[in-house]
């Protein structure tokens, strides 16, 4: 993880995204695990909203039914596939939640007094980077987001991007859409890199 460093627990700085130890610990086990059953991983970066740090300090994780993805519920599967040749060669790229597991999760939240703060989901063959349909589908209620590479299992990478959206911005995929290349680095100014710090 290049971008990361470990320090005792402190706010977070500008630029800056902290995880507990033992939160990336269970980050990195469960993504890997579910990777390595030929699965993707997509969840929610949790925590109190009266933490410090918030909304660039996470808590708690929640990770969504990587059997329950929806990604290849028509038409789901063809606005994917519209997005380029990467997305018509490999099945598993790409997530759509539960709608039902969804619902579920937030009023779970909501009753723990907890709020998500960022989306994080896994690159299976890709680096870890912000892409195009990364960007697409960056839900504009969440200020970052957490992208977790396993193109080499034995050396997960997670980079975290502040995502400054437009909420009025397009949103979705579109089966008409011809994106060729989605998978690619998004490079517009609306997404920068932050720092992962890891507080022990």
């Amino acid at each position: 993880m290049p971008t990361a460093s470990t320090i005792d627990t402190a706010p977070p700085r500008a630029g800056e995204v902290h995880l507990p130890a033992p939160l990336l610990d269970r980050i990195v086990g469960t993504t890997t695990a579910v990777h390595a059953a030929g699965l993707k991983s997509f969840g929610l970066l949790v925590a109190d909203s009266s933490a410090p740090g918030f909304p660039f300090a996470a808590t708690d994780v929640v990770f969504f039914d990587p059997t329950r993805n929806r990604r290849n519920d028509p038409p789901l599967r063809a606005a994917f596939e519209a997005q380029g040749t990467y997305f018509r060669a490999y099945d598993d790229a790409g997530f759509v939640a539960d709608p039902g597991e969804l619902l579920r999760t937030h009023r779970r939240l909501e009753a723990a007094g907890l709020e998500a703060v960022a989306l994080f989901h896994v690159h299976r063959r890709q680096p870890a980077n912000f892409s195009h349909i990364d960007f697409r589908l960056h839900n504009p209620a969440f200020a970052w987001h957490l992208i977790v590479s396993l193109r080499d299992p034995a050396r997960p990478d997670l980079r975290p991007y502040r995502v400054d959206k437009d909420p009025s911005a397009e949103f979705g995929i579109h089966p008409g859409d011809r994106n060729e290349g989605s998978e690619r680095s998004y490079p517009g100014p609306e997404v920068s890199a932050l720092h992962l710090v890891v507080d022990r």
